[in-house]
Formats: C-alpha cells, sequence, structure tokens
C-alpha cells in the first residue's frame, strides 16, 4: 500500500469509527461514510465491501498490531509476562471503543455482530503461541487444540461483554482477576489451589485466562 492510499485508509478508518461512535453501523452508508472521509463513494469499496466491512477490518487491524508486538516470538519462560500484556492492551483497545463493541457484541447486533471477528482473532492469539511453542495445552490433536482455542477464546468474549456494562472508569484489575479464577488450572501462571488470589499472582493467572491471548 502506498503513501496516498495508507492516507485514504487513515481518514476513512477515522470517519468509520466516529460514524459508529454516534449510531449503528449498519446505519451508515457508504454515501455517508464517503462524506465524513472527504472521499469519493467508488473510494470506499476499494477498502472495503461496506462501512460494517470496513469498521471490522479497522478494529481487526488494531488487534493484529497488539498481536504482533507482544506475542510472536514469545520463549515459553516469557509466556505468561506476554499474555498479561496483550491482556491488558486489548482490555485498553475494547474500553477505547467501549461504544462499538457494547453494540456489536450485544444481542441484536445482528449481522454487524462483531464476536466472530473478535473470536477468530483470540483464537488465532492461542493458535499462535502453540504454534510457536510457547505454551501447551492438555490436547490430543489439532481438533482438540482447535476447542481449546475457541472455548478460551468465546468465554474471554462474553466476560468482556459484561465488563462492558460497568461504567467508566472500568477496573482492568478486577476483571482479570474474575476471569483468572475461571482459568484452567493448567493455563500457564494459573492460580495455584488453595493459594490466595490476590497481588501479581492474580494478574498473570488473569490475564491469562481473560484474553486466551490478544
Amino acid at each position: 500500500m502506498d503513501a496516498r492510499q495508507q492516507k485514504t485508509l487513515a481518514r476513512l478508518s477515522a470517519a468509520v469509527l466516529d460514524l459508529a461512535t454516534r449510531g449503528p453501523v449498519t446505519e451508515v452508508t457508504v454515501s455517508a461514510l464517503a462524506a465524513a472521509a472527504g472521499v469519493h463513494r467508488s473510494t470506499v469499496y476499494e477498502y472495503a465491501p461496506s462501512p460494517a466491512g470496513l469498521l471490522e477490518r479497522v478494529l481487526r487491524s488494531e488487534l493484529d498490531a497488539l498481536r504482533a508486538q507482544y506475542l510472536v516470538d514469545v520463549e515459553p519462560a516469557d509466556a505468561a509476562a506476554a499474555v498479561i500484556d496483550v491482556t491488558r492492551a486489548v482490555l485498553r483497545h475494547v474500553d477505547e471503543h467501549d461504544t462499538i463493541y457494547r453494540r456489536g457484541l450485544g444481542p441484536e447486533s445482528g449481522e454487524a455482530s462483531l464476536h466472530p471477528m473478535l473470536s477468530a482473532h483470540f483464537q488465532g492469539s492461542v493458535e499462535l503461541l502453540l504454534e510457536q511453542h510457547s505454551l501447551a495445552v492438555p490436547a490430543s490433536d489439532d481438533t482438540d487444540r482447535h476447542a481449546i482455542a475457541r472455548y478460551l477464546a468465546d468465554g474471554t468474549i462474553g466476560a468482556i461483554d459484561v465488563w462492558l456494562t460497568r461504567p467508566r472508569p472500568r477496573d482492568v484489575d478486577a476483571f482479570l482477576a474474575l476471569v483468572g479464577r475461571l482459568t484452567p488450572a493448567w493455563w500457564p501462571g494459573a492460580p495455584v489451589e488453595g493459594a490466595e488470589v490476590e497481588g501479581a499472582a492474580t494478574e498473570g493467572a488473569a490475564a491469562e485466562g481473560a484474553e486466551a491471548a490478544g
């Protein structure tokens, strides 16, 4: 993508985030998006099939950048810290776009649901950690591994959806501690049975389960 295309995409990205924050993205027309971005209507289709598709592309791009920043080439000994860091970053991303995610994860999101996109991203992050041997899970084959990634991803999304019902400022540490209590014992950094879940141990365990990686 050349410099001109990058500038156009940046304008479209800012416009669709603004419009999707103001109201449902399904109600945003291509003409309205083009006008807000200062581009021709046909230009929108060069980047996405619809405003909803562009919104997914923008959010997915931000999430992918976090994955690349925190999870690529992570050594097993560093996996827990990496997942903590990416979890916090993803939660900040979600909180920054809270109106969009509350609408996109809600029961009335319909075709504009962000759940599939977020689930695919989380699953991809878990699978990346497995592929580069940053961690191991109790799976006998690829189907088991996929099921584990899906379980962690969709469970995390459900917790995030509920977390977003809290008013701002939202307590990230409290969220991580809550989900940490649900983390499987085999997940890196999970609380030791009988130990108190607080302090640094809480952060580590909670973050791992909370994101199933971002």
